[in-house]
């Protein structure tokens, strides 16, 4: 019984020699299987990020250039001739896989190669080579209308070959944007003159935020003249203001360089007219966009408007003329839900544009700067009326 109990007591004093020994070997091996395993997982993390980053560098150095696009006509048929280089900084190979050409703000119209893929392996160009390629044509398109081409590449170590799909995702492009040289005129519904014109693409009386009033004290309405059929200095203008809710009215006189790059002041007798406002732009030229309403919502309690437009800018585009979108100015002068309607009429008041976006007010005595993007063409040399509405959201 005392054997039992001393027996029992010295294995509670530690570890057997033979226990520490067999406990050491398997901690040893542990270590040295936990060691390979993550010299595994480093090779293969390291073999994977050199792999990332060849395939960046080749992204990011592997660089193509259009030089330029050559348009024409020849025995009857449109040609297009897209002049492509290589101009990596690195020795890298470029494979080009597709031409896009674009129209009317970049609307897809066609594209090469003629592939179930849409890519394909169209030509290789080493380091420093330049090609001449075919592109698409676009004979329906209009002398002057605007053409997008788009020239999609990939380096060529990263190309796949049998399945061209598998390597959209290291694809690039470039595009080239020109104007057509060849076709027929577009006629417009409204010709220009065929001199002394002006289109104006911004107006904004100077009001306050709450009442919408034109000031007294420095009475002023802003115009841009920004295009004008041929320079001028001193041209003069005229500007009518009016109220629409009462038939108030005062005017200005204004001698502007054209075109103008800025807002240009005109002062006048027009202090004190509230919005709705109808603004008359007028020349000794003939003035394209002429007629400007800028809606006001009245607080009848306080005298005052809820929200009124206090500033309208016609966003173009200079190299066809197409309208890219509007800027409204907002006086903010109660808070609350509104819609806020924009519609552009051309010389005969047939609409060209009619969007509305929706206001929300949190706070007052403020003005706010709200963009209309542009759902179809519409060019800035058919738009005679502008015309602005507000109403509560229920």
């Amino acid at each position: 019984m005392c054997k039992l109990i001393v027996s029992l007591r010295n294995s509670k004093k530690g570890l057997t020699v033979i226990e520490v020994a067999v406990i050491s070997s398997m901690v040893i091996a542990l270590g040295i299987f936990l060691m390979l395993y993550s010299a595994g997982i480093f090779a293969n993390t390291t073999y994977d990020l050199t792999k990332e980053t060849d395939r960046n560098i080749q992204l990011l150095r592997g660089i193509l250039l259009i030089e330029s696009v050559q348009y024409g006509e020849e025995n009857g048929e449109e040609y297009a001739k897209i002049h492509v280089r290589n101009i990596a900084k690195q020795a890298i190979d470029l494979t080009i896989t597709r031409i896009e050409l674009l129209i009317s703000n970049d609307r897809f119209y066609d594209s090469l190669p003629k592939t179930p893929y849409g890519f394909g392996n169209l030509t290789k160009l080493i380091n420093g080579e330049k090609k001449i390629l075919d592109a698409p044509t676009c004979p329906s398109c209009h002398k002057g209308e605007n053409l997008t081409y788009r020239v999609w590449y990939i380096s060529s170590s990263l190309y796949d070959v049998e399945n061209p799909l598998l390597s959209v995702s290291n694809m690039l492009y470039v595009e080239f944007r020109m104007i057509k040289p060849i076709g027929a005129v577009e006629v417009l519904k409204c010709p220009l003159p065929t001199s002394n014109w002006i289109m104006v693409d911004y107006v904004d009386p100077a009001t306050g935020a709450i009442f919408g009033r034109i000031s007294t004290l420095e009475p002023a309405v802003y115009i841009r003249p920004s295009l004008a059929s041929n320079q001028i200095e001193d041209m003069p203008f005229t500007v009518i203001v009016m109220e629409d809710e009462t038939g108030r009215s005062g005017s200005g006189t204004a001698s502007l360089d054209v075109p103008s790059i800025r807002l240009e002041r005109i002062s006048g007798t027009f202090g004190g007219l509230q919005t709705p406002l109808r603004i008359i732009v007028g020349s000794s030229w003939d003035v394209i966009q002429r007629e400007w309403f800028l809606d006001g919502l009245p607080n009848e309690t306080l005298n005052s408007l809820k929200l009124h437009v206090s500033g309208i800018y016609l966003q173009w585009s200079r190299i066809d003329r197409t309208l890219e979108g509007i800027m409204l100015e907002l006086g903010l002068g109660e808070k609350g839900n509104y819609n806020v309607r924009v519609i552009l009429r051309d010389c005969y008041k047939d609409v060209l544009q009619d969007s509305t976006i929706t206001v929300e007010v949190e706070r007052i005595n403020d003005f706010e700067i709200r963009f209309i993007p542009v759902s179809n063409s519409v060019r800035l040399d058919q738009i005679y009326y502008i015309e602005t509405k507000i109403e509560e959201k229920r």
